[in-house]
């Protein structure tokens, strides 16, 4: 058996290309594998951000929910103290209002709206 220069060369070019293709194959079994992980990894924070955006959705009904049950209590409480403020003055006036004159009656007055206007302001400052 004689081996010409023409056959190693054969030799040496089915080695290599034996050898292009198995690192090939390496090469592209380490990217699908690196493909995969990174797909599992989007998959993990998409499940993560779709519980978290739920989460905040379920506060932020909750918060929308007490902010509009703190508005009407508020609003109702302010109400209910300036009609009472209001029925126990002019009560005391209309008992007593022979003993003042016009100036106590209005003098009165001026005190139930400035009553009114703090209490207004107290149930400002508790809404925000």
């Amino acid at each position: 058996m004689v081996i010409t220069p023409q056959d190693i060369l054969y030799l040496v070019i089915s080695f290599c290309v034996v050898w292009v293709t198995v690192f090939l194959c390496w090469t592209f079994y380490y990217l699908m594998k690196l493909l995969r992980t990174t797909n599992q990894i989007v998959d993990e924070f998409r499940t993560r951000l779709q519980t978290l955006s739920e989460t905040i959705n379920y506060v932020r009904g909750k918060v929308d929910h007490m902010s509009g049950l703190m508005t009407l209590a508020t609003g109702g409480v302010s109400e209910l103290v300036k009609k009472m403020v209001t029925k126990k003055a002019r009560q005391w006036v209309d008992d007593g209002a022979d003993q003042f004159s016009d100036a106590a009656k209005d003098a009165v007055d001026k005190a139930v709206a400035a009553t009114a206007k703090k209490m207004k302001k107290a149930t400002s400052k508790i809404k925000k």
